[in-house]
């Protein structure tokens, strides 16, 4: 099969500058006494738990383009004036806002994306990840999680991830709108090396509000889309994109409400494209071959091409960055980033062959896999 890799060059510039900036981010481990990188890291939560706070509180709103003192701040916001100083000085000092002379404080080029305005926010990520939904598992469970193998999410709550969200509609709201800001994160470069062009149909799986869809059918002219999310989530995104897109590209995308485990919308031809992105590293295998088998289900006989697109996990050396994710899923889900090894076993149980991981200029890669 012929690759469906684009930009092969400036995706391999991008991961050659990516493996620059994890050496440099490895340098304090290098030349830091030991013991004080070590409470470095023990106290790294007094940074985003400050960071949180101003996100909650809409400082970086307030500064806008301007510069405002603390006193002014306190007073427009209703804050203590001397804690207000203090937390942002704390902040300045670690790049988030910029400090001058006689308290006075404006945005840096770090918190104009702390901004409700700013076409690359990243305050749902902030709000959603500080959250004491998301913060108590990793407080109060975690250690008696390694011990016993729960999930640390369901010990604290009492139920799983999804299941919590659709009861609590406010933390399912801010959920949706930080999986949709992941794009600022990411970035959507990364969209422009595959080929789209092959297929006929987009559908995206797990969408959110079809923030990645949107920016296909904006690249992709020939393409239609279908963006499947649970009933709450997608029942208000059509009128999310109205405004923001082009009329003729919206009225190329359908938004249809369901569940995962249960009816897919049905492949037409081999011209489909199943897009599942971030879906899979949240669920444990078991859960994984489910969906993957009720997919195969709604492929029929029509030979239909899937995308998932997930980290690969080094098998030995892991990137901090995966890592990181990886941990993420234990505390919150039963999944996991995933070797390649793992995903070739999981996806030829579920009665798929991969054909291809495509690199992309993000930290995931596109794994195509086609009915066996």
């Amino acid at each position: 099969m012929e690759t469906l890799q684009k930009n092969r060059g400036k995706v391999r510039l991008f991961h050659r500058l990516l493996r620059v900036a994890s050496w440099i981010a490895a340098i304090p481990d290098r030349v830091t006494p030991p013991p004080f990188r070590l409470i470095q890291i023990g106290s790294a939560f007094w940074q985003s738990r400050a960071l949180h706070a101003a996100t909650a509180l809409g400082i970086a709103d307030a500064l806008g383009d301007g510069e405002q003192s603390s006193a002014d701040l306190a007073g427009m916001l209703n804050l203590h004036e001397d804690h207000l100083y203090r937390l942002l000085r704390m902040l300045a000092a670690n790049g988030v806002f910029a400090e001058a002379p006689h308290r006075r404080f404006r945005n840096s080029k770090l918190s104009h994306h702390l901004r409700h305005d700013h076409p690359q926010t990243v305050r749902p990520l902030i709000l959603m990840h500080n959250s004491p939904e998301m913060t108590r598992p990793w407080t109060e469970f975690l250690t008696d999680a390694v011990r016993t193998g729960a999930t640390p999410f369901v010990e604290a709550h009492g139920e799983e991830l999804y299941p919590y969200m659709d009861r609590h509609p406010a933390f399912d709201r801010l959920f949706a709108e930080a999986m949709d800001a992941v794009e600022s994160v990411t970035g959507l470069d990364y969209l422009e090396d595959f080929r789209w062009e092959r297929f006929e149909r987009l559908i995206d799986l797990g969408g959110s509000l079809g923030s990645k869809a949107m920016a296909v059918l904006q690249r992709q002219p020939q393409l239609r889309a279908v963006v499947f999310d649970r009933e709450q989530v997608v029942a208000g995104a059509r009128a999310h994109w109205e405004g923001k897109v082009d009329a003729s590209v919206l009225a190329r995308a359908e938004f249809v409400g369901g569940d995962l485990f249960g009816p897919l919308p049905k492949a037409a031809s081999a011209g489909d494209l199943y897009l599942l992105v971030a879906v899979l590293h949240g669920m444990g295998d078991e859960e994984a071959r489910t969906l993957l088998g009720n997919l195969r289900g709604a492929m029929g006989d029509h030979p239909a091409t899937l995308a998932v697109v997930e980290t690969v996990a080094a098998e030995c050396g892991i990137d901090p960055t995966v890592a990181a994710f990886d941990l993420q899923m234990l505390m919150g889900t039963r999944g996991r980033e995933r070797t390649e090894s793992e995903w070739r076993a999981l996806f030829d149980a579920a009665g798929f062959r991969i054909r291809e991981f495509v690199p992309v200029r993000t930290f995931a890669r596109f794994i195509v896999a086609a009915p066996t």
